[in-house]
Order: C-alpha cells, then structure tokens, then sequence
C-alpha cells in the first residue's frame, strides 16, 4: 500500500532538535565527535551520542576509521545524504535570517 505523502517519511528522518545543526556541520567535511561537541555546544555528550546513532541508522551519516597513528573516527555525511547539501543550505540562509530579525 502506498503512502498518501511519500515526503512525510523525510521529514520524520530529519526533523529533531539536533538534527539540522549536526547535519550543516558534517556538511562542511568529517568531523570527530569531539569536533561534533565543540561545534554545537549547548549538546551535552550523550545526547550527541544517541543522534549520532540515529543519523546513522537513518543513513544519513557514516563513521569512518581513521588510520593510526590518530586511530579514531570521523563521521561524515553519507553519500545518499548528499542530495540534502541544497536543503540544508537553504534550511541554514533562512535560520540566519530569523536570527537577523530577533
């Protein structure tokens, strides 16, 4: 059976609180997760962590290894996630100007 409004299902993966600011910083290229934390400091540790975790199992973020000597972990965004790149830049231009009105 088909769903009257397929566009429901995205906007299920990406809607939360998190979810925009984690995906414009990954944007931008791999970050560690302290790199994450850093970047979006009102997020505590843990929450990060489940959001991560969500990302991922939406396939919207991968983690990738890296090599020693470092022998951590990136995330990036996922390659399906690159058709988001123009939404998310629009999503960003129209929260800075809410943010220019207040």
């Amino acid at each position: 059976m088909s769903r009257p409004y397929p566009e429901t299902d995205a906007l299920e993966v990406i809607e939360g609180r998190w979810t925009l600011q984690i995906l414009l910083c990954l944007k931008a290229g791999g970050h560690r997760f302290s790199d994450l934390k850093a970047a979006i400091p009102r997020i505590s540790s843990n929450i990060l962590t489940e959001w991560i975790r969500a990302l991922e199992s939406a396939g919207l973020i991968v983690r990738l290894y890296l090599p020693p000597p470092s022998a951590s972990h990136v995330y990036e965004l996922a390659q399906g996630a690159n058709g988001l790149i123009p939404a998310l830049d629009a999503l960003a231009k129209w929260q800075a100007g809410c943010k220019e009105r207040r």
